[in-house]
């Protein structure tokens, strides 16, 4: 399972480039901090797809929302569709 965190903007184009990959996700809002600033920000959960999309996916959302950096964490977990 891959985790993306981002600042809280854009939301529905973030939204709109994950149905564009064809992407089963899920989203949570929270506060972070990026550099000792507090922040609104989104996390967005993807499953079943490889480190390589992932990647594609975290650098499109960096670009649309012209940032620095957004964080890309990768979990070790075993999922399963009941």
């Amino acid at each position: 399972m891959y985790r993306i965190v981002t600042e809280d903007k854009n939301v529905d184009e973030i939204k709109a480039v994950l149905v564009g990959f064809d992407l089963d996700f899920t989203l949570f809002r929270g506060i972070g901090s990026w550099r000792g600033k507090e922040e609104q920000s989104v996390a967005v959960e993807l499953d079943r797809i490889s480190r390589e999309k992932a990647e594609m996916v975290a650098r499109a959302i960096k670009t649309m929302n012209d940032q620095e950096a957004v964080l890309l964490q990768e979990f070790p977990v075993k999922t399963e569709l009941l």
